[in-house]
């Protein structure tokens, strides 16, 4: 059979300790991105547990932030601030992106809604040519 949910998460706390616990002994720091948080995906992997553990087991989180800190508050803190503040960056960028696109479309939009007045012109005017020519019996040339 199975682990239980609480035996599970026990395991994966170990697992975590283990591997940060041999990090610490060789002196070694985190696997980080390259704005400097910590990779999660790449610690998951060397620790030997998946990656939602880090956001769903409070012991591990506490042990990755003690890792990280020396298990000061006030750096758990300042990491969830920074991890705020890069995604509030991200949303940015990503509005702008949008904004830019927006404009792009907006621009394209004002073309063709001056290419269909044109065209709507042409028609107007190849209509009445049309009917004056039916009118008279004569053909005109445009």
């Amino acid at each position: 059979m199975g682990l239980s949910g609480p035996e599970r998460g026990e395991e994966n706390l170990a697992k975590v300790r283990k591997y940060l616990t041999g990090l610490r002994a060789a002196g070694q720091s985190l696997p980080q991105e390259e704005h400097g948080r910590p990779n999660i995906s790449a610690i998951a992997q060397a620790a030997g547990v998946l990656r939602n553990v880090f956001y769903t087991n409070s012991g591990v989180k506490g042990l990755l932030v003690e890792f990280m800190g020396g298990g000061d508050p006030a750096a758990a803190d300042s990491l969830a601030l920074l991890r705020a503040q890069q995604q509030a960056d991200a949303k940015g960028r990503r509005v702008l992106r949008l904004e830019q696109q927006l404009a792009a479309v907006k621009a394209e939009n004002e073309e063709l809604r001056g290419r269909l007045a044109a065209a709507e012109q042409e028609l107007a005017r190849r209509a009445f040519i049309e009917e004056h020519v039916i009118k008279v019996g004569k053909r005109v040339l445009p």
